[in-house]
């Protein structure tokens, strides 16, 4: 099932909203108000700094001067609103501690450096701000401030008091059934996959440089972060190699086996996978419950050897001898366990169970979805290697049943739960202040 895209509620929007690198705030004598609530005055600058940031994340063409309007009220009424909100939190004195305060800015600071895509990038942008990292902070540190009251009195008044029932998943399931996505077709796949395979010397080049990494971590202690932000040559390595969290099956195997099997903040011996090598940290290990699975939080540092013409000639030529044999009548099940690189299907025979049409890679899908049952696929180039695919059957669209998609269905119930319950709370706080909106 596609997953529904939910409208964010607004004080969501609003609190993760941060501008790349923020102006220091100081209104002049000159400076035009758009609003004042109680005593606080929101000026034109404050509506044009983040109207300017709306206008990039939602690629607004800023030539469009209807949308452009709207969306300026938009921006206008929501800083309304994080006053409001903000004036009902100095009421209830709701605080934000030093240490989750300092946290919060590391993370947002962390997201410029992201957004940046180098250290190198990062460093040039804060030179041509005539600014510095520890000013950066400071910057930020008043407006995280507010976003963190906001986000935990909404949490208090909205979030804690907003529940779903299996009862209302159910109506809900009844009342949209006709206009619900369909199941799309699936097809039974099983793969053999022929990896790229970098020479010896590379693979050993590498091997000598993850250890040296290793040690810079962990003997030398220098963050994790760091490191992976300099070395590693996953894109992740821009977000210091976080991966998020995951469960067993989203990864390859060998990065799952020791993953999963890591202490937390233990940094794992070099990992080799058909991406290359890894170093890993898990950060935090949840351990399996009645509603979640078990998952960890990780990060790593990937080193890949660069495949060179020669190293993807040798895979293709590698592909096409086994679909050859299997032509002849090898079992594809035997192959897949003596050929693959991929060792979370080879011992099952390559088999990926039934995979979306969706879902494949789009340069797959016409190949794939041609196939007859049980024929066997040319070899496919993909980001990892060359793919040998068999069509083990297909399964047609069809309707969702309730069980399927309970939890998707109960995430839309609260969403829609949580925006009314959020849009009643704001109407009643707003008449406990004073709003004034100029022309």
């Amino acid at each position: 099932m596609r997953r529904h895209t939910v409208r964010t509620v607004a004080w969501i929007a609003f609190a993760l909203a941060v501008a790349a690198l923020p102006a220091t705030r100081g209104a002049s004598a000159t400076e035009r108000i758009a609003a004042i609530v109680n005593k606080d005055v929101i000026l034109e600058s404050d509506v044009d700094e983040q109207l300017r940031v709306a206008i990039s994340n939602l690629h607004v063409d800023p030539s469009d001067s209807v949308t452009v309007a709207k969306l300026r009220k938009d921006v206008l009424r929501q800083l309304i609103d994080e006053q409001v909100i903000l004036a009902e939190a100095q009421k209830q004195n709701i605080t934000i501690a030093k240490a989750q305060l300092d946290a919060a800015v590391t993370k947002a600071v962390e997201n410029v450096k992201a957004r940046m895509g180098t250290p190198a990038n990062f460093q040039r942008a804060l030179q041509e701000e005539h600014t510095t990292e520890a000013q950066l902070r400071a910057k930020y540190e008043p407006d995280v401030k507010k976003q963190l009251l906001v986000m935990r009195l909404v949490e208090k008044e909205v979030q804690s008091r907003t529940t779903v029932t299996d009862a209302e998943v159910k109506t809900y399931f009844a009342a949209h059934r006709d206009s619900l996505a369909k199941r799309g077709e699936q097809l039974k796949l099983s793969a053999i996959v022929i990896g790229f395979e970098p020479d010896s010397i590379q693979v050993k080049r590498l091997h000598a440089r993850a250890d040296s990494l290793r040690n810079l971590i962990v003997v030398k202690k220098q963050p994790f972060e760091e490191v992976a932000r300099k070395f590693s040559d996953d894109p992740s390595g821009v977000r210091g190699g976080d991966l998020g969290t995951f469960v067993r099956g989203d990864m390859v195997g060998e990065f799952e086996d020791v993953a999963f099997g890591l202490k937390p903040n233990e940094v794992s011996q070099p990992v080799r996978s058909r991406y290359g090598w890894h170093l890993i940290q898990v950060l935090e290990h949840f351990p399996k419950s009645d509603s979640t699975s078990e998952r960890v939080h990780a990060r790593h540092v990937l080193l890949q050897a660069k495949i060179s013409p020669p190293d993807e000639e040798r895979a293709r030529k590698r592909a096409l001898a086994v679909r050859d044999s299997l032509l002849r009548g090898a079992d594809f099940a035997a192959m897949a366990k003596r050929y693959s690189m991929d060792t979370s299907t080879k011992d099952s025979g390559g088999y990926l169970g039934e995979v979306p049409v969706t879902g494949l890679p789009p340069t797959f899908q016409e190949s794939l979805t041609g196939l007859g049952e049980n024929e066997v696929s040319v070899p496919l180039k993909g980001e990892a290697g060359y793919y040998v695919f068999k069509l083990r059957g297909r399964v047609p669209e069809r309707e969702f049943n309730f069980e399927e998609i309970r939890d998707d269905l109960k995430q839309l119930v609260m969403n829609q739960k949580l925006r009314d319950a959020y849009d009643r709370w704001l109407d009643r706080i707003r008449k406990n202040v004073t709003i004034e909106v100029k022309d």
